[in-house]
């Protein structure tokens, strides 16, 4: 085979990555023959492509999320950018232009934010339903699961929650006859992931939460959110340290308690009493799509913050200590963003 008929397989986790003004495209794809590459394009089309690879493509994804995390999302584009010109290795370069050749290749950011069609939800909900695993999610759990993941206080990574949908001990593929097959439902997934997260990307936020409803003789149909509210609340268990500064907040518990309400497995009496009848439930339910707006804009200060911070401190680098602090709140830098701990 000649080198330029490089035949690619594409992660099902390649994603998007939005901030700071910025949205990124994770390319995770590999030949038959070697291990996973990584590569990270701009909005401009300026690509970084990793010079080591990866033996498994959740190595990769959080190789790139850990990457943008810790240098920034501003910076990460800007220094790519600037170094557009520089020669890639030669095999990586061959590879970023077969993604972009290949026939195979997905047909672009937009195809991997598509939500699912009602008929790939109910292929999916098939699929985890019949999983021979006490601990696998359903739809709704796996939904409310994935709207805590994405509004959360900090990104928890694949290799952690993974396993949790398919009710394993680890490992992020699902059980499959194939691998085929595994990487299709885990395709789906991720695209469900994708528009959950690009949807409270929007202005104003657009919030869909998907859960059942159950018809109650007289009552009608109602809706039951009790076990996508067990899932956001399994997504919380995850890094509840991090989510405690919510829990402790006055507002910050009004907008959990309806979640709470009906997804903790510990009652308190008077809890119960609030829970006791579908018509109480569902009037919980019709709560939470206010509740997860008002968490989503809870973490936003902390998390640009940090992002703030961050990039301070790494501009720090090139600012005295006694000069004026670059992110322009007229501080000197030692005594703002300088300081470890000082959020702002």
């Amino acid at each position: 085979m000649h080198d330029d008929d490089i035949t690619l397989i594409h992660s099902p986790l390649e994603r998007t990555h939005s901030a700071d003004g910025h949205t990124l495209r994770i390319h995770i794809y590999r030949s038959p023959e070697s291990n996973w590459t990584l590569e990270v394009e701009d909005e401009l089309g300026t690509s970084t492509v990793w010079d080591e690879s990866f033996d498994t493509d959740t190595a990769a994804l959080e190789a790139a999320l850990a990457a943008l995390e810790i240098e920034g999302v501003h910076d990460f584009v800007t220094s790519a950018q600037q170094a557009a010109e520089q020669d890639e290795p030669a095999l990586l370069q061959k590879l970023a232009q077969a993604r972009a050749q290949s026939p195979s290749s997905p047909s672009g950011v937009r195809d991997m934010m598509l939500p699912l069609s009602n008929e790939e939800l109910d292929d999916l909900d098939g699929f985890l339903l019949g999983l021979d695993a006490e601990e696998s999610m359903t739809l709704d759990m796996l939904d409310g699961f994935m709207h805590a993941l994405a509004i959360g206080p900090q990104t928890v990574m694949p290799s952690r929650w993974l396993p949790k949908v398919w009710g394993q001990a680890e490992g992020p593929l699902p059980p499959a006859e194939s691998l085929d097959e595994a990487n299709h439902w885990l395709g789906l997934l991720m695209r469900h992931f994708n528009s959950i997260v690009a949807g409270y990307e929007q202005n104003p936020p657009i919030i869909e939460p998907c859960w059942s409803s159950t018809r109650y003789g007289d009552d009608g149909e109602l809706d039951d959110a009790e076990t996508w509210a067990h899932g956001f609340i399994q997504a919380v268990e995850l890094s509840r340290a991090a989510w405690q500064e919510l829990l402790d907040d006055p507002g910050g518990q009004r907008w959990y308690q309806p979640i709470g309400l009906l997804g903790e497995d510990d009652f308190s009496a008077d809890q119960d009493e609030l829970t006791r009848t579908p018509a109480q439930r569902a009037a919980l339910a019709e709560q939470i799509e206010d509740s997860l707006a008002h968490i989503h804009a809870f973490w936003l200060p902390p998390r640009q913050a940090v992002a703030e911070r961050e990039h301070a401190q790494r501009m720090g680098r090139k600012v005295g200590r006694n000069e004026p602090c670059p992110c322009g709140g007229g501080n000197k830098f030692k005594k703002c963003c300088g300081a470890a701990a000082h959020l702002h």
